[in-house]
């Protein structure tokens, strides 16, 4: 989470290990287990909880949306399966360029963005990300064993965002 949002990984986890109760923090930055103990956290912060803490819906998609895209504008690069040839199946070793960062950048980005009250407003950093970066997004996800999924994304993110460029109509048909 830190990585994702930029933020000092200590700091994070000092703040998230307040909420032990409902958040359960893994002992090292290198577990991808960080999650809510309880579903209804969730709706409790974002409907419930009293004003002064309660985080509207659009910031609470927002931030992880825009670190998503980020993430992915930061480091999608060519051959991050560390490839001798692309004529060989993916190395059964995940690389170390695959982050927990990168890898949930990957394959949540759409649903933050999803939940947007406006998807529109990241149709220029979606635009900037996939125009750039769709394939070596698509081999990450091969590497994932998400490819698929990735598919269902593309189809997913074309019903939702507004691309009128050339880039993001080549994006939408490849959906399609």
């Amino acid at each position: 989470m830190a990585d994702l949002l930029g933020l000092p990984s200590d700091d994070v986890r000092a703040r998230l290990s307040r909420l032990h109760a409902v958040v359960h923090v893994p002992d090292s930055d290198d577990e991808p287990s960080l999650r809510t103990l309880h579903a209804s956290f969730g709706d409790y912060l974002f409907d419930r909880a009293p004003d002064h803490i309660r985080i509207s819906d659009s910031l609470g998609h927002d931030t992880p949306a825009r670190a998503c895209l980020r993430v992915m504008a930061e480091r999608l690069h060519f051959n991050i399966s560390q490839s001798v040839s692309s004529y060989e199946p993916n190395a059964l070793v995940r690389p170390d360029s695959i982050t927990l960062s990168l890898e949930y950048a990957c394959t949540q980005w759409v649903y933050h963005v999803a939940r947007l009250p406006q998807p529109s407003i990241l149709d220029k950093m979606i635009e900037d990300v996939f125009c750039r970066h769709f394939l070596f997004w698509l081999e990450v996800m091969s590497i994932l064993g998400q490819v698929q999924r990735a598919a269902a994304m593309l189809m997913f993110a074309a019903a939702i965002v507004g691309t009128t460029t050339h880039c993001g109509r080549m994006v939408t048909h490849l959906a399609i």
